[in-house]
């Protein structure tokens, strides 16, 4: 993995240098610091500059996960009395009050942003200096670097809506901002004109692993297309069929052989990833999911090198959705149940339910009991640290053994700050289920024969033979079905602003006749420090 290996050798550097400019016109102060007269002199040099522009990616589990799933119905940050106030901004995130003073209240709204601008950046930097190079070996970066350019714009259309299209960075006039319309136009435009010009790898090429590559950007295609209604107006559900055909006919990608081959910590070159992120606990971290979801003295079940900060939990209903056999159709075995307890129960067997940690905790000898002397005396389960999917409140007393904690990505013993696990972005059973969905909304039955079909192999494949297989579909249970296969993937929040459901009624969100939370505010930083921007609607 030559290539990928130099990524993580740049990680730590140059993500430091990329992401910590959080003015647009401080692109000349990053421009300055490397120029093409002190560097990009070898081939290897400029695999390492290529490389940098790849470094944001490394925090994308810190940024739009978290924008993503905290604002869905999968993922709530309690406040569980003084430890996850943060101002507010968690219980924000999930009854989507959230404001534009991102500077020191909503942090993540204005990290994501100054995090996917510091992508662009790192980019235009590169393609200009690609550009003073003699080095042939550079014109074969130029492409790969327009579509990872590209990718960081779908996510800034994704999440902001409106916002500037940079592409010199040797220009530091303050840029205005671009109807998303006109973003989308942008994105679509530098994918198709370069996605010719990519190698056509699969998941196993080592040497290849984590970059951007053909495929990569058709996936991007065919999630700008699947969203082609929300950004624009105009659905282009054929155009986002065709681009997923074009990945599942090039026989390069299949459905792993179970569905934790995805998310084990030595996941590296699954069979599903189109393109993920080659997390390295020692050389290229980012990925602390395990921090910022198990309960400090789970530092004794795992041997954390490190601690653990009880924080992301999944909601109570998500949860019910796998075990309630009227949802989730199947064969019915012992599972966690929703009283407040965490009482033993009948429910339905997923496989899929490693998604969640629940029930009693115990040491790394798998026998003794953890006990919690701190536990509220209103916690019915008493000291015994035991994680009920049951959550008694969003704010500001949750107790702090309540909440399914989200395990989806394989834990191990001796983890520390920083996990190995590769992550997905762009996922094989992703983009079959997005056909799926394209198909049953041209033809406007959600039961129509390949729908059902390939909702039903992924759900046997993946959920266990025990699972029944579903015999009609509505556009809601299609949906939940691919959020039980999907879940905490980044991809809910988007999903349920394609559906109608965003702004639904629902335990921590009240029903919301305005949309204008479906993109979020401009951060009031980057309206200060550029003039030229302009607030989206409603903020």
């Amino acid at each position: 993995m030559i290539f990928s290996s130099l990524i993580k050798l740049t990680v730590l550097g140059v993500l430091l240098l990329i992401v910590s400019c959080t003015k647009l016109d401080e692109n000349k102060l990053l421009y300055d610091q490397v120029t093409t007269e002190n560097f990009y002199k070898t081939d290897a040099e400029l695999a390492s500059a290529v490389g940098g522009a790849y470094a944001p990616i490394y925090s994308y589990s810190n940024f739009y996960f978290i924008l993503s799933e905290t604002t869905s119905d999968e993922m709530v940050v309690p406040q569980r009395g003084s430890g996850w106030y943060d101002n507010g901004k968690w219980v924000r995130f999930s009854d989507h009050t959230y404001t534009r003073l991102s500077n020191n209240t909503d942090g993540e709204i204005n990290d994501a942003w100054t995090w996917a601008f510091g992508g662009v950046a790192g980019c235009n930097k590169t393609l200009l200096a690609l550009s003073k190079s003699s080095s042939p070996v550079a014109l074969t970066y130029v492409s790969e670097l327009k579509a990872l350019r590209a990718i960081y714009y779908y996510w800034l259309l994704d999440l902001y809506g409106n916002v500037p299209i940079v592409t010199d960075f040797a220009n530091t006039q303050p840029p205005s901002t671009k109807t998303r319309k006109e973003v989308y136009e942008f994105v679509e435009k530098e994918l198709l004109d370069n996605i010719n010009k990519l190698p056509k790898t699969g998941p196993a090429d080592g040497p290849n692993y984590g970059r951007v590559n053909y495929y990569t950007a058709m996936a991007a295609l065919a999630k700008l297309y699947l969203n082609a209604g929300v950004f624009t107006g105009t659905a282009q559900w054929q155009k986002a069929i065709d681009a997923c055909n074009i990945i599942i006919n090039s026989g390069l990608y299949s459905l792993a052989p179970t569905y934790l081959d995805n998310f084990k910590r030595n996941n590296t070159g699954s069979p599903e990833f189109i393109w993920a992120i080659p997390y390295d606990g020692a050389k290229a971290g980012g990925f602390s999911l395990h921090a910022n979801t198990l309960h400090g003295l789970s530092a004794q079940t795992y041997s954390l090198v490190g601690g653990a900060w009880n924080g992301f939990s999944a909601v109570q209903e998500f949860y019910q959705s796998y075990i309630d056999p009227a949802q989730n159709p199947g064969a019915q075995g012992t599972v966690i149940g929703l009283d407040p307890k965490g009482t033993p129960t009948q429910g339905t067997i997923d496989n899929r339910l490693t998604n969640f940690l629940v029930g009693p905790q115990y040491a790394a000898d798998g026998i003794t009991r953890l006990v919690d002397g701190a536990a509220e005396a209103s916690d019915p389960d008493g000291q015994p640290l035991t994680f009920t999917p049951y959550i008694n409140m969003i704010e500001p007393n949750c107790w702090a053994q309540a909440g399914a904690r989200i395990s989806k990505w394989q834990f191990y013993p001796g983890m520390n700050y920083n996990l190995d696990n590769d992550m997905a972005i762009f996922r094989f059973a992703d983009i079959l289920l997005m056909k799926a969905e394209c198909t049953a909304r041209l033809t406007g039955n959600w039961n129509e024969g390949t729908v059902l079909a390939t909702v039903n192999n992924i759900r046997a494949k993946h959920g266990g033979s025990g699972l029944l297989p579903l015999t009609a579909l509505t556009a809601a249970s299609f949906l939940m079905e691919r959020s039980r296969e999907m879940a905490f993937e980044s991809v809910k929040r988007q999903d349920m602003i394609r559906f109608g459901y965003f702004n639904a009624s629902r335990r921590f969100n009240n029903a919301d006749p305005s949309n204008h939370v479906n993109i979020f505010p401009i951060p009031e930083v980057q309206l200060n420090a550029n003039p030229n921007l302009v607030q989206n609607p409603g903020y």
